[in-house]
């Protein structure tokens, strides 16, 4: 029996894991014993082939070094513990949970419902509704009743002895919509929770609706209209404010005000100059008014009404009244229902973000039920509400030896069967933090159903590497990859930054790679403007020093003059390389991205040794490089590396 079932779930993970390698076959190599197998070695090679070929073409044999290496690397920071750093494990964790998050996702599901918020997208629906309230996590008993409520109400009002309006003011627990006869008014889709959205498209015109669950309860769904999506529009407005409660003289002043910016309108004083001058919603004053574009159910609906009715960009409508106050709408832009490709990004968005998306979730979840052979015993879990004590409502239930008691099953999955026992380990778990239910009944098939998902996605995601190479190659990829990274820096490159001794030393000792070709002592300077050129020309031919000419002209167009100071070594600057061998001032006959160019030759520097400093940044590279070969060098030595060349024979003929 498992006493602890976050425990058991963990432990499971950790127990499968070597499995994977036990079912691989072909060892392509081994580093102390410990084998690489030869469909990673190819996996990992044809996904790079590609690249590498462009690159820096290699044999399948030096390809198979580069890979020796790169695994006595890993094999080395898993030596230094490098793996069991909690840096190293966050970052591989949240790259794992990265990659398999897709295998729990149905994109036959996702596609399905990103096409059918597109086509609920094209059109709005009216519609009105009758709630009755579920209690929290409710049991099957609290389920059913309500259900029979509601679906007894649906019978009365099919039969005629109560219309829907009358029924929605007496019995709907939405007070807003009951007072309006249950009337919700015109909504599109993502505007109403997923069920309720899918009653009300679904339905059709004049019907009623069979009772429909949400998180609120269960609903009756009278669906009046439909139209064509009105879209979105952008407008901007004035406001001139009215108080809540206001006296009738003040509501006659702010009529007053409002009519006399429309007749400044009608006078074609700018819309948007009166926006900033007279509206009182100054969020939107500052910008002449304009607002953000906007959807129906976003505005109040006298503003939404009044922006929809306007088809022409800059027409405007007449003075009218909302609770906020007295306005006038000018339009800017119309936006019609864009294209199925060009939402698509965005429906996808929503619908993650939206409870259809644990619809993919949902379907990924009965698949591993049928395909583990899961089974669940209601009379069992219902059996735990019994055994319970109130007392566990309050957090302060400590039961004593159940795990005797509470021996029958709830579910069975993949060939395990858990118990009333471990459920209610579960539930002893939780039992500080979680929310209580009303019941103890609806309190345990809570947890039931939690306890099950939590169980079943934990079991599949133990088993990625094994079920899908594809995953396991790319998981294998990322975890060598950190390790490869974090050694690599202690061993070479941080090295070679900190080492400042052994970077000297190894500069002395090959100096000879590091030498100045000859160059060009100079200074490059470009002029924008041809009035301006022949100024710098003159300048330059008093000897008048270049940054005092370019000071003087810059203060007034800082980018009139730009200047360049050599030395210049041949083949690293294409305006030295045209005047090379030349003497002097020159100015070039042709412009350079539509500038003169004037270029002042002092004269050349012979070829000769670099400094440190002028060639610090190669040096490092090289210095890394040396370091890296000296490393995997002592690494050869320190592990034993055995190839299995019938096995490389074989796959040689797949490269």
């Amino acid at each position: 029996m498992i006493r602890n079932a976050i425990a058991a779930i963990a432990l499971f993970v950790t127990l499968s894991l070597p499995t994977f390698a036990q079912q691989k076959t072909g060892v392509l190599f081994t580093i102390d014993d410990e084998p690489v197998y030869a469909d990673e070695f190819l996996a990992i090679y044809r996904k790079n082939k590609e690249i590498g070929q462009q690159l820096d073409p290699k044999s399948p044999q030096e390809y198979l070094q580069m890979y020796i290496d790169f695994k006595l690397k890993v094999k080395e920071a898993r030596t230094q513990g490098l793996d069991t750093l909690e840096s190293f494990k966050n970052e591989f964790n949240n790259y794992r949970a990265s990659l398999a998050r897709p295998y729990f996702i149905d994109n036959t599901v996702k596609e399905a419902l990103v096409n059918e918020a597109y086509n609920r997208m094209l059109k709005d629906v009216r519609a009105g509704h009758i709630m009755l309230e579920l209690p929290q996590n409710p049991g099957p008993s609290d389920t059913l009743r309500v259900y029979n409520e509601i679906l007894k109400i649906r019978q009365d009002i099919l039969s005629g002895k109560i219309t829907f309006e009358e029924a929605a003011r007496k019995f709907s627990k939405d007070t807003y919509s009951a007072n309006n006869g249950g009337d919700l008014g015109f909504f599109t889709v993502f505007n109403m929770v997923y069920p309720f959205e899918t009653a009300a498209y679904n339905t059709p015109v004049g019907e009623l609706s069979m009772p429909i669950r949400t998180q609120f309860g269960y609903h009756l769904v009278k669906k009046y209209e439909e139209r064509p999506a009105r879209g979105q529009v952008e407008v901007a407005h004035i406001m001139v404010g009215v108080p809540p409660n206001a006296d009738s003289a003040t509501v006659f002043e702010a009529e007053k005000k409002i009519f006399e910016i429309f007749e400044k309108i009608k006078s074609f004083e700018p819309f948007d100059a009166l926006a900033r001058q007279y509206s009182d919603d100054k969020s939107s004053a500052r910008n002449g008014g304009k607002l953000p574009p906007f959807g129906i159910n976003v505005m109040v609906k006298e503003f939404e009404e009044k922006a929809f009715s306007l088809t022409i960009p800059s027409t405007y409508t007449e003075p009218f009244r909302t609770p906020y106050g007295f306005h006038i709408i000018q339009l800017i832009k119309r936006y019609p229902i864009p294209q199925f490709e060009e939402a698509r990004a965005e429906l996808e968005a929503k619908v993650q973000r939206d409870g259809r998306g644990n619809l993919s979730r949902e379907a990924v979840l009965q698949k591993l039920k049928e395909e583990y052979n899961y089974q669940e015993y209601p009379k069992n879990i219902n059996a735990i509400a019994k055994y319970l004590k109130p007392a566990y409502l309050k957090n302060e239930w400590t039961p004593e030896n159940y795990e005797k008691k509470m021996k029958k099953p709830v579910f069975t999955f993949a060939g395990k069967s858990f118990t009333q026992a471990d459920l209610i380990d579960f539930m002893l778990l939780n039992q500080a933090q979680d929310a209580k239910s009303e019941t103890l009944e609806r309190e345990v098939w809570k947890n039931f159903h939690r306890f099950v998902e939590t169980y079943i996605l934990s079991y599949e995601d133990s088993r990625l590497e094994e079920k899908y190479p594809d995953f396991r190659y790319l998981v294998n990829e990322y975890r060598d990859g950190i390790l490869l990274f974090e050694i690599m820096e202690r061993e070479v490159w941080g090295k070679a930054l900190k080492d400042t001794t052994g970077l000297r030393d190894f500069f002395e000792k090959h100096r000879q790679f590091y030498q100045w070709n000859e160059r060009m002592q100079a200074t490059i300077v470009k002029v924008t403007t041809d009035q301006t050129a022949n100024q710098v020309e003159r300048e330059l031919k008093r000897k008048t020093p270049v940054d005092t000419i370019a000071n003087r002209f810059n203060r007034v167009n800082p980018l009139e003059i730009t200047v360049e100071k050599g030395p210049f070594e041949k083949g690293t600057n294409e305006i030295a390389d045209i005047v090379w061998g030349r003497k002097g001032l020159y100015r070039m006959p042709d412009k350079q991205d539509g500038r003169t160019v004037f270029v002042l030759i002092e004269g050349y520097i012979p070829p000769g040794p670099k400094k440190l400093e002028e060639t610090r940044g190669l040096v490092i590279t090289d210095y890394q490089n040396h370091l890296e070969k000296e490393w995997l060098s002592s690494l050869r030595t320190k592990y034993t590396v055995t190839v299995h060349q019938e096995v490389f024979d074989t796959i040689s003929r797949e490269l």
